[in-house]
């Protein structure tokens, strides 16, 4: 069973399909990895580029209120989940400022992923998988905007290869992101652990295809209702060796 606190697998994963070398099973010949509150804290840049947004319209955001407006937007945003087209008219409904739609959406990708801020822990330990096996990015979004985070991050002369949503043309959970991405590293499903944070778009999208997961929880109860991860981390940029012991224990 998966132990308190999230860190080792719970047994269903040794059920999955298996890689297995001479001397037994073999770790990961390729690692997937999302960006958005996996590689990068979208959480923490999304805060801090909203807290400068509030204090540019005060009389839309007053002083005094800007701590609930904020937990609004979180809800409005749902974890960069949600529809952008409507969380840009909802946001604009609710709080006024006097952008349009297409000036707001401009505005806000540049902005926030200049809020991202590096790991350089993160950054070393993820160069130093990528000289040794094929380090890929798998996410959702729109390609400039993702590549752009993973620059602020420092992340992306690490992970030069990247299968996004706005490029592939189709959205995780679809298997044809992780399909485009096991063909350009050349490994079968259970060669390849996946790392995400969202249950149904990276675990069980990935999870599908025989690709071994890890779910970045962030704290959050795994929803009862979906087949669980392999293994779960609560975080990957402020932990490191978190999954580095994820990596140890599938051997």
């Amino acid at each position: 069973m998966r132990k308190k606190g999230g860190q080792y697998a719970d047994k269903r994963w040794m059920d999955k399909p298996r890689a297995f070398g001479k001397y037994g099973p073999v770790r990961p010949k390729a690692l997937f990895f999302d960006v958005d509150d996996t590689l990068i804290d979208r959480g923490g840049a999304f805060t801090r580029y909203f807290e400068l947004f509030m204090a540019r319209f005060p009389d839309v955001f007053p002083a005094h209120r800007r701590a609930e407006d904020l937990a609004t937007l979180r809800v409005l945003d749902e974890r960069g989940g949600r529809d952008r087209q409507a969380f840009f008219q909802d946001l604009l409904e609710r709080f006024p400022v006097g952008l349009s739609e297409k000036a707001l959406r401009a505005e806000f990708h540049v902005g926030l992923a200049r809020q991202v801020t590096s790991d350089p822990a993160l950054v070393a330990w993820v160069a130093a998988r990528a000289g040794r096996q094929p380090v890929v990015v798998v996410s959702n979004g729109a390609a400039d905007t993702q590549r752009m985070k993973l620059l602020h991050a420092g992340l992306y002369h690490c992970v030069p290869q990247g299968f996004f949503s706005s490029e592939v043309g189709v959205e995780k959970p679809d298997p044809a992101i992780f399909q485009a991405a096991l063909k350009h590293v050349n490994r079968a499903p259970s060669e390849v652990l996946h790392v995400g944070d969202d249950p149904v778009r990276d675990i069980v999208g990935a999870g599908r295809l025989g690709i071994t997961t890890c779910w970045v929880s962030h704290g959050r109860e795994w929803p009862a209702s979906l087949p669980p991860p392999d293994f779960t981390v609560e975080r990957v940029s402020t932990a490191v060796q978190d999954l580095e012991r994820v990596l140890s224990t599938w051997t």
